[in-house]
């Protein structure tokens, strides 16, 4: 960043709710994948909840057993951070947080956006375990050499706005 201003802050606040947002339905389909059921995404209540804040909760914890046991092993990237980095519990309350704000900072409509979730204190309890479930979904992002695919209305959407622009 150069400088700071509102518009910034602005933008930096909803680029972040977006990661979160995104992050968050990754992991949604990452599930109905995992588990070959679909179904999960369409269920509603406390039910879907409990299901997908398991998977998330898990998730992450064997992200950060994994980058443990490479430290001991000898084994870890040299990028990775010191031990007592990930050699910890992840919250039982992330899953449920980690929800909680992808509904309120980007997902729905709500007051409690400005009002009620501090997406700093966020940020500062939870990054860590966002930026390890993102890092290890890396390998997703991107075509890995291979041609794009055509996504059908992906593909005829921006052809037509490049049409009306012109």
């Amino acid at each position: 960043m150069q400088g700071e201003n509102r518009e910034i802050s602005y933008r930096t606040y909803n680029a972040y709710a977006d990661f979160i947002h995104h992050l968050y339905e990754f992991y949604l389909g990452c599930h109905a994948r995992d588990n070959k059921n679909t179904n999960i995404t369409n269920k509603r209540g406390e039910e879907r909840t409990r299901i997908i804040e398991g998977y998330i909760l898990n998730h992450a914890q064997r992200i950060m057993n994994g980058f443990r046991d490479l430290i001991n092993n000898g084994t870890a990237p040299d990028w990775v951070n010191d031990i007592s980095y990930y050699d910890v519990t992840v919250p039982d309350e992330f899953a449920k947080d980690f929800r909680e704000y992808r509904n309120k900072v980007c997902g729905h409509v709500a007051f409690e956006r400005s009002s009620e979730l501090s997406l700093s204190e966020f940020y500062q309890k939870y990054h860590k375990y966002l930026y390890s479930m993102y890092r290890d979904a890396m390998y997703c992002w991107g075509n890995h050499g291979e041609e794009f695919p055509d996504l059908k209305e992906i593909t005829a959407f921006t052809v037509m706005v490049e049409r009306e622009r012109t």
